[in-house]
């Protein structure tokens, strides 16, 4: 089930990471149009070499992201060493991190993480999402997904105040990933044997139209498993 919600929130962040990009490519444009309509002769060379920069660490990272990618078979949640091309991929995105602007700096450091945590490298990957969850220039949708990763990859382990102190700020109701926040809320409460607050956590969000149909589903299978089931 840990596997489940991994792949799911991978899933999730890939497209997110398509929208911040678009947004960060339509900011680019509007002051490159905004320059052109004023007609600023250095300023427009300035403009085109800034321009010239980007294109050149977005060419870095697309490069990172296909050298990082893992085999098509591997099953989710695997953790196996990195390849030499993913070290590779590992040492490129960790350059982007003194050249790329906001927006793809902290997208290439939650791909370290994701390499780093597929690797067993835990400790590295915490850190890298606690940076990316805590950094103001951090996309809100981006900086929750980081804190809910922080959360996910140490639910048997961590301190489970620390934990839910996290928790606590990411299910409220306009949180993007409140799903999968209080889907972690439940795990800890079956960690401390509170099987009750468990499925009732569980029973929200089974009938829970607002979240994820996976959160949903596994929300169900719990149910069942705890003898639970919202049919009765």
């Amino acid at each position: 089930m840990a596997d489940d919600i991994f792949t799911e929130v991978d899933e999730e962040i890939r497209a997110e990471r398509i929208r911040a990009l678009a947004r960060r490519y339509l900011v680019v444009a509007g002051v490159a149009g905004a320059a052109i309509c004023i007609g600023a002769g250095g300023g427009q060379d300035s403009l085109s070499r800034a321009h010239k920069a980007d294109a050149a660490v977005s060419a870095s990272y697309f490069a990172a992201m296909r050298d990082a990618a893992r085999a098509p078979d591997m099953p989710a949640g695997t953790i196996t060493p990195l390849s030499t091309r993913q070290k590779g991929a590992l040492a490129a995105l960790e350059a982007l991190d003194g050249k790329a602007r906001p927006p793809l700096r902290m997208l290439a450091r939650m791909e370290r993480a994701a390499l780093l945590a597929g690797s067993g490298d835990t400790p590295g990957a915490l850190a890298l999402w606690d940076e990316v969850s805590r950094d103001q220039a951090t996309d809100r949708v981006i900086a929750s997904l980081a804190s809910l990763l922080w959360v996910q990859h140490q639910i048997d382990s961590g301190d489970p105040a620390t934990l839910r102190s996290r928790l606590a700020v990411l299910d409220a109701a306009d949180q993007p990933w409140r799903g999968q926040a209080i889907e972690a809320e439940a795990l800890l409460d079956l960690r401390a044997g509170k099987e009750t607050d468990a499925r009732a956590r569980y029973e929200r969000l089974s009938m829970d139209m607002g979240v994820a149909d996976g959160v949903r589903s596994r929300a169900e299978a719990m149910l069942q498993m705890l003898g639970g089931g919202t049919d009765g």
